[in-house]
Formats: structure tokens, sequence, C-alpha cells
């Protein structure tokens, strides 16, 4: 599951540059009518928001790797219902954005902004025959820094003409921490105060130089709430941080439209055991996925360590009471990754293996699972590009399948959840960079 996420994606060159895209369903990807992003997958983040006049409160979904706003509607019980037909201030429109999706109006009621802001929105109603009435109500907002992967022809939740949908009616800085406060979750279930802390907008400069209306304006202190499926919720007093100190920032690289950044290193116990690693930053993902060769040269600087039997060949397990110390090196500076125990999540027990440990091997065993995951992402595709073949048989598109129609995963990390239990993260859109700090 966590590995289809980034299945969904191809790259192609536009003009001078790299860029990711959905695919098309030829390629490997959804069909038509659908969109990227699953909602209401269980150990995904999501804060919510009401919309309409009486306010109907449906869950917001975080997505790194989409660009798209949009609020879906479908015939399954699962998921948050938003329903035009009971919202007295909902303004139909005839533009189809997407071939499933409408663009009305509608009043939205954000956390952080005091009064109600009427936008256009894109509302989708899956078609009848389309797979998609099965999967949950919601709505989804892609926080990806990259207009290539939007699917939708709407403007981004966060821009709005000149200003910015989220700095109408002077209440701007408020609002443009939306997404900030919402992504700044305390990542780590024993209430620790790990956290990734903003998204900017794209159209305001809110790290270098800054702009007048985010600079100047106090944000009071406010709690803000945000939801783990399959965890517990959180509510958290936070105020407006200084993005200008305190954080080593990492260029963004590689195909335009990810986080993906260089890891300059990858330590245990002290030595660098690996250099120069392409990494991708993603919060919805719950391991630390790593390439093969990566996992192997991992694992064997951990003492004790081992691969399980197959099919389960791409996880390894170390001695619980002999947790490695690892550290991840960006710029020149060195994150304690996954270090300490798990605090008082299963029930005031601190589980050996620490925060490096997704469980015991089996009951009573000595052996912990360790939370670096080794993914073939990109391998399969690019052996059937070599040899012309895919499920769509020899052609065109087969061909190109495994060269820039590959999703460019062969030989990078993802950086997931488990990182960021230690270690918060600021996302620059305006300068295309990723900041780490250690608490």
């Amino acid at each position: 599951m966590a590995e289809a996420r980034f299945n969904l994606t191809r790259r192609e060159v536009k003009g001078n540059k790299l860029v990711r895209k959905a695919k098309s369903r030829a390629l490997g990807g959804k069909d038509d009518d659908e969109l990227m992003g699953q909602m209401a997958s269980n150990g995904t983040w999501f804060a919510r928001l009401a919309i309409g006049e009486p306010p109907q409160a449906i869950d917001l979904d975080l997505n790194m790797l989409t660009s798209d706003f949009y609020v879906r509607h479908t015939t399954s019980h699962a998921g948050t219902r938003y329903d035009d037909l009971f919202s007295k201030s909902f303004a139909k429109s005839n533009q189809h954005p997407y071939r499933s999706c409408t663009l009305p109006t509608d009043v939205f009621h954000l956390p952080t902004v005091d009064k109600s802001i009427p936008l256009p929105f894109a509302y989708c109603r899956p078609l009848k025959g389309s797979q998609d009435t099965l999967q949950a109500s919601g709505s989804m907002l892609g926080l990806a820094p990259s207009k290539n992967l939007r699917q939708i022809d709407t403007p981004f939740l966060l821009h709005h003409g000149n200003e910015g949908v989220l700095s109408i009616g002077g209440t701007g800085a408020q609002a443009a921490e939306m997404v900030s406060k919402q992504t700044a979750e305390q990542l780590d279930r024993a209430g620790a105060q790990e956290k990734i802390n903003a998204f900017t907008a794209e159209n305001g400069k809110t790290l270098e130089g800054g702009t007048n209306s985010l600079d100047k304006a106090k944000i009071p202190e406010e709690k803000i709430i945000l939801h783990k499926r399959g965890g517990e919720a959180r509510g958290f007093k936070t105020k407006r941080a200084d993005w200008k100190e305190g954080w080593t920032w990492s260029k963004v690289q590689g195909a335009e439209g990810w986080w993906q950044t260089l890891m300059q290193g990858v330590w245990v116990g002290g030595s660098r055991v690996l250099q120069n690693q392409a990494a991708v930053i993603d919060i919805n993902t719950p391991f630390i996925l790593a390439p093969p060769l990566a996992v192997k040269t991992f694992y064997a600087a951990v003492a004790g360590s081992r691969p399980l039997d197959p099919p389960y060949s791409n996880f390894y397990v170390f001695p619980c009471m002999n947790p490695p110390s690892i550290e991840f090196e960006f710029q020149g500076t060195r994150f304690p990754a996954m270090q300490g125990g798990r605090g008082m999540e299963y029930a005031s027990a601190i589980i050996p293996g620490g925060k490096f440990s997704l469980g015991r091997l089996k009951h009573g065993s000595g052996y912990c699972v360790g939370a670096i995951v080794e993914t073939r992402m990109g391998l399969k595709e690019e052996k059937e590009g070599m040899t012309g073949g895919s499920k769509q048989g020899i052609g065109s598109a087969a061909a190109s399948v495994g060269s820039l129609a590959g999703n460019g995963m062969r030989d990078v990390w993802v950086i997931g959840e488990r990182f960021f239990r230690g270690v918060s993260g600021v996302f620059d859109v305006q300068e295309k960079r990723i900041g780490f700090r250690a608490y």
C-alpha cells in the first residue's frame, strides 16, 4: 500500500526540466475519471474543516504526493460526506474542471480563520461505472510543491488571484497558518513535541524576505487538532514560528513534483555506512523505505540483524535489547533517527527495540522488526522497459515504461513518519527547500 501511492506518477521532460505527472491508465495509473490520493486510509493524517450553511464537517486528508484540492461525494458510507443538497449557501456551476467534477462555490469554515470564506472548489462525484463510487467520501489537500501534479484545472487552495485565497478579508496571516499548523502534528502518540512545522503559500515569501501580510501580522495562540487514523486525536497550542532561524536547509532535487532532497549520509553507531542517498519526504509512509543495496549495507552494520524468510524478505529483524544508534545527515548536520523508547504508547509498557522497532517478531521473541524496510520500487518498471514488455504488451506505451515513464524511485529512499519522532521539518514552497531541526 505504501509503495502503490508512488507508482501513480511518471516523469516527463517539460521545457528544460524533468517533472512528475499523473500516469495514464495505459501506463499503470488510475482510470481516466479517478484522481490520485486515497481518502480515509488507516494511518494517514487529516484535519477537519466545515463547508456550507449550516456547516457540514468533513475530513481533510493531507497528501504530500499530489497537488489538488477537491471534495469527493460517493455512495459509500465510509469517510465523511459533504452534500450540496443540505447547504443553503451552495452555488451551482456548469464548469467541469475534471471529468467527474464540477466547480461550485460554497462557504468554507477554516480552523484558524475567524470568518467564513466563500470559495470555488472541485466537487467530485464519481461516475456510476467507476470503482471510485466504492471509495470513501471526504476531501483531499495536496501539498506537493509542483503544479505539474495537478489533475484538476482549478486554483490551488492556497492561491487565488494575486493575494492568495487565505489572505482574503485581512485574515491572511492566520489563514496561511492553517496548513502550517495542521501539519505540525505530534507524530509520537506518546505526546512528545515532534512535528512537521509548515507548508508555505506559494504566492507569499513566508521565509526569506517575507511579505507584508504574513510578516507583520501577529498570530494569536490557538488550539489546533490534527488526527491520525488508527491513532489518537491531538490538541496542542502553537504560535507562529520564526521561519528564518534554527533550521538546516536542504534544497529540493530530482524530478520536480515531490519533496525530494539529498541525504548526505546514514550513520550507524557513529560510523557513516552510506552517503549521498536521494530521499523523498512523506509523512504518510509509516516506515523508512530504502533500496535493496542500501538496506543490505545498513543492516550489515547492525549487530545481530538478519532478513526474514520470503515472502517477508524485505523486512529485517534485530535484537530487541540492542537497538542501533541511527543518524541521518542533511547538509552536514546529523539528525538522530528513531532513537529512544516508545514511551506510553503501549499501555505503559516500554517496548524493547525503541522507536526503531515495528514490534516483536512474535510473542516472546527476542528479535524486533526494524523500521527501515526494503523497497523494490522502480526496478520492475525498468526491467519491463528494457524488454519492451508490460501488462499492455509491446508498443509505445510499454516501451516507455522504465525510462522517463517510470516513477523514478529506483535507488531512492522514502523518509516516512518515524524519522519525525525527534526531528521537526519545515517545507518552503517558494524557495524549494526543506528545513530540519532536532528536538
